[in-house]
């Protein structure tokens, strides 16, 4: 029996370890617990490495409960969630979702993601949107506004690449669905991209943004009003006068990147100097320090020597007189042993580089007030920066008025 065979009778042995209708939602149903970690064990064991073993697991799952192809599989770090889409009823009254119900596309999104892997989607899908439309295509502003919604739609049901048919109704209503849910967060990373361009003096972008002006426009005899960069409070900005600072913006966090990695190279550094996880500085302090206490022992050990040679001279018995050359002989010996130590100790104190390790400790403390220095500017600076992004977010997102 083949390993796939074997995989398929495994999961299909075990199904009453599957949990059906999970959370009570029906047709949602979840492989976890004891039967996961078979399933992984079994697919770590495959021999031919060019095999993709996500996808080996949904087709053995699929086989195994004979789903269809819109039929959702997710391979997660801990679980397989399966959605039988089949069995969805469309909604008639529900226009919105290509019909879908939205408590069933709405169940489906929490199980599909959580809160890192929609911020990374949506990040992803909004630069998608962004390259498209604006290094891609470079559009005009009249075709973005006829077109912007339906192409975001599109570009996030291409990401949801567990949907096998891409062309599926349900897809189309999911990615709908992420869409509505996460709008604002869309147009706020589509409209931090076009404010990067423009602080770099994107050419293009900073004529398409002048649109935006609240100018009058007439078009097939008919007079229309552009939407404004207006923020929350009212205040208009005049979108030729937004280069300045969203270009100091966007200079203070490069400066902070390559601040921060000038950093992390000195640190590196450092780290490669260290002996016995010390810095070298702090390698000879204690290497000063353990030669101070042998200088201590030394002198010590002359001051009993000394004292041991004058009561030799006065003691009349012979035996006693033995026995102060014994221990001044010991005393010797230790004081002999305490400087070869001493000398390995100055040599390695000698040896040590502590100017070059000064030095990169100087450049990493001055590094590093001047990314509080900066870090304090953009904290300054965030308020006005938010107040024309959500000014620009608004923009985005908004047509041209008939007047």
């Amino acid at each position: 029996m083949d390993s796939f065979t074997t995989l398929v009778n495994l999961i299909v042995e075990n199904e009453d370890q599957v949990d059906y209708d999970h959370k009570g939602i029906k047709d949602l149903n979840v492989i976890s617990g004891q039967l996961y970690k078979s399933i992984l064990e079994h697919v770590k064991k495959l021999e031919d490495t060019s095999i993709n073993k996500k996808d080996f697991i949904k087709k053995a799952v699929k086989d195994a409960f004979e789903l269809e192809q819109q039929d959702l599989i997710i391979v997660k770090r801990e679980q397989i969630v399966i959605k039988i889409i089949k069995n969805i009823k469309r909604d008639t009254n529900e226009n919105r979702f290509n019909g879908f119900s939205e408590k069933e596309i709405e169940n489906l999104y929490n199980e599909y993601f959580d809160k890192k892997t929609i911020e990374i989607f949506i990040k992803e899908a909004s630069q998608n949107v962004f390259k498209y439309l604006f290094i891609r295509k470079q559009v005009n502003n009249d075709y973005y506004e006829k077109n912007v919604y339906p192409i975001v739609q599109s570009i996030i049901a291409k990401k949801l690449v567990d949907f096998e048919d891409e062309s599926s109704d349900f897809r189309k209503g999911f990615a709908g669905y992420i869409f509505r849910i996460n709008f604002i967060k869309v147009f706020s990373h589509v409209s931090d991209q076009i404010l990067e361009a423009i602080s770099f003096r994107d050419e293009y972008l900073m004529n398409w943004i002048k649109y935006y002006n609240g100018q009058v426009i007439i078009k097939h005899n008919k007079r229309y009003e552009a939407p404004a960069i207006i923020n929350p409070e009212g205040q208009k900005y005049n979108p030729s006068a937004l280069f300045g600072t969203v270009a100091m913006w966007f200079k203070t966090i490069e400066k902070i990147k390559t601040l921060k990695q000038r950093l992390h190279d000195v640190s590196k550094q450092l780290d490669k100097l260290k002996i016995n996880d010390l810095s070298p500085i702090e390698y000879k302090n204690e290497l000063l320090e353990e030669r101070r206490e042998i200088e201590k022992d030394i002198s010590n050990a002359n001051e009993d020597v000394k004292e041991l040679l004058d009561e030799k001279l006065v003691c009349k018995d012979i035996e006693k007189k033995y026995d102060i050359n014994d221990e001044i002989q010991k005393l010797r010996t230790l004081i002999k042993d305490d400087k070869k130590e001493l000398e390995k100790i100055n040599a390695q104190i000698t040896s040590i580089d502590t100017i070059n390790t000064k030095r990169l400790e100087e450049d990493k403390t001055r590094i590093e007030k001047d990314i509080d220095r900066e870090e304090k500017a953009l904290k300054q600076n965030r308020k006005i920066y938010n107040s024309i992004q959500s000014a620009l977010v608004k923009a985005l997102t908004s047509k041209r008025k008939p007047i």
